[in-house]
């Protein structure tokens, strides 16, 4: 059995936002038009490392279908969990 480690973080992204600064467009169901385009700070876990292009795949924690190939530099690592993927 191949055993894997997933850890908690927090990555940043640039997200479309709405007039209330709630991620839009894409990222939404509700029909509101983009306000402008901003960088968001949101809990994640990290699903895999990618060390040649020193990247992470995280997933989001609240929207668990957003994942997204981000940058190390942009994540911040804290403890290893395992029990909520």
């Amino acid at each position: 059995m191949i055993e894997s480690k997933h850890f908690r973080c927090y990555y940043k992204k640039e997200f479309p936002v709405d007039e209330y600064g709630r991620p839009g467009g894409l990222y939404s169901l509700v029909d509101l038009p983009i306000a402008k385009y901003e960088v968001l700070h949101r809990p994640g876990v990290v699903i895999e490392v990618e060390e040649s292009n020193k990247t992470y795949l995280v997933r989001d924690e609240e929207n668990h279908y957003w994942e997204f190939w981000v940058p190390k530099d942009d994540v911040s690592v804290g403890e290893i969990d395992d029990d909520d993927i």
